[in-house]
């Protein structure tokens, strides 16, 4: 299933997503599907790389 952006693929799969991980996400599944994964493997993939990357970008510990 072809997503327009990011931001549908979060909005039907992972809400906890936003902006690049969202992207990343939606391109990843995207990707694993047209090389002939399942599409429940390739979303299930895509939002444990999407979470990761959320939480290297957004909930990294503020220096002080």
């Amino acid at each position: 299933m072809p997503w327009k952006n990011g931001a549908t693929f979060a909005a039907r799969h992972n809400k906890k997503l936003h902006g690049a991980a969202a992207t990343k996400a939606k391109d990843q599944a995207e990707a694993m599907m047209r090389a002939g994964v399942p599409e429940g493997e390739a979303i299930a993939t895509a939002n444990k790389t999407g979470d990761r990357i959320r939480k290297k970008l957004y909930d990294h510990p503020r220096s002080r």
